[in-house]
């Protein structure tokens, strides 16, 4: 089985922090959009789908009608599991109560709230449409409609941050009652206003630092870290990034979505003009592809499973993929692991909390 993403590229305003948007002011456009993705996802021919994630941008931007519509081609293209994991990602504004019951009764069980910090002061830095009162009230509208699985994306690493704000932000989220909690840290991309500013960021030390003050509360809080940037009640872990990072198979539709199907890893054009208008010709919107043999697949395998608190199955991934990985790369883990980076036992290789620290360069070195 595979999971379903799907690519909603339209948000009121681009990002403070964003280096690229794929359309920004042109909801007019949507149902022109809504008309590409169902010729895209005809050609799919009634996948079975385990998962179904809808993100990209604001989703909930849409109207009801717009809404309805989109379900309607999921169902209609793919088989979509009983207990499928539906997720829709949203930012606090415009999330209306009848939104939110539309998206209930259309069988979304997860929603991902892109609060990014309760701190007004960030919030104005990051050039957000929404305050923390208007996060506070969308979380409890969430919730009063019956939703029981709700993430929030919270931001860190803002430059002049401190320990005591990052503290008092984390408890925040969790006295608003979060089933789950997706960390990011601040990033400068090339290009964006952050990049044409000069912002400059905090030191990894100090990133560091507040990396494990966040991972500190959660845990205190009953929060299970299950990946490297990724925290969850009991029952609350995210479906389809759990898929993800297991090497699973998924479909992508949309502007510049990608898929992995059969060892070929395609994507579609980043140009929205350019993938309407593949669509409305009954033709491809593939920009590029690429074959992965079977060790780089199992290689795939083992860095993302690094990335997860229980590590990957030395044995299942052999067994998998019939190889493992070859000697160069074996001496690199001995190193890691007596150097206190991996951690090897009970047939699981993983990340100590050390490593995940660093866990980007180790793999990069792996590759």
């Amino acid at each position: 089985m595979k999971t379903l993403y799907i690519h909603i590229p339209f948000c009121k305003k681009k990002c403070f922090y964003c280096s690229f948007v794929v359309s920004v002011g042109q909801e007019r456009r949507i149902g022109s959009y809504l008309d590409s993705l169902e010729r895209e996802a005809r050609q799919y021919s009634r996948e079975e789908i385990q998962s179904v994630y809808i993100g990209g941008g604001t989703p909930t931007l849409m109207s009801l009608d717009e809404l309805k519509k989109l379900f309607s081609i999921v169902r209609k293209n793919f088989d979509v599991v009983s207990n499928a994991q539906w997720t829709i990602e949203s930012n606090p504004e415009g999330l209306s109560s009848s939104k939110l019951k539309l998206l209930k009764e259309k069988g979304v069980d997860r929603i991902s709230l892109g609060a990014q910090t309760l701190n007004d002061k960030y919030l104005k830095y990051l050039g957000r449409n929404h305050d923390s009162s208007m996060a506070i009230e969308a979380f409890e509208r969430i919730k009063d409609i019956g939703f029981d699985n709700v993430n929030i994306d919270l931001m860190f690493a803002f430059p002049d941050q401190t320990m005591s704000e990052l503290k008092k932000d984390v408890e925040a989220v969790i006295r608003l009652g979060s089933d789950h909690l997706s960390l990011y840290t601040l990033t400068v991309e090339e290009h964006s206003r952050f990049y044409t500013r000069n912002i400059q960021l905090e030191d990894s030390q100090y990133q560091a630092a507040q990396y494990l003050l966040v991972c500190g509360v959660l845990e205190a809080e009953g929060f299970h870290q299950y990946e490297i940037s990724n925290f969850a009640k009991p029952s609350k872990i995210s479906q389809h990034n759990l898929k993800y990072w297991q090497g699973g198979e998924y479909i992508g539709l949309g502007v510049g979505a990608h898929s992995y199907i059969d060892g070929e890893r395609f994507w579609n054009t980043s140009r929205l003009n350019d993938y309407m208008a593949a669509m409305q010709k009954g033709s491809s919107a593939k920009e590029g592809s690429e074959i992965l043999t079977v060790f780089d697949q199992m290689k795939e395998v083992v860095l993302f499973g690094l990335r997860m608190n229980r590590g990957i199955s030395v044995e299942r991934t052999k067994e998998r993929f019939g190889c493992f990985l070859n000697d160069e790369q074996k001496e690199k883990i001995d190193r890691f692991i007596e150097n206190g980076f991996l951690i090897e036992g009970d047939g699981y290789l993983k990340a100590s909390p050390k490593g995940r620290l660093v866990l980007d360069e180790l793999c990069a070195q792996l590759i």
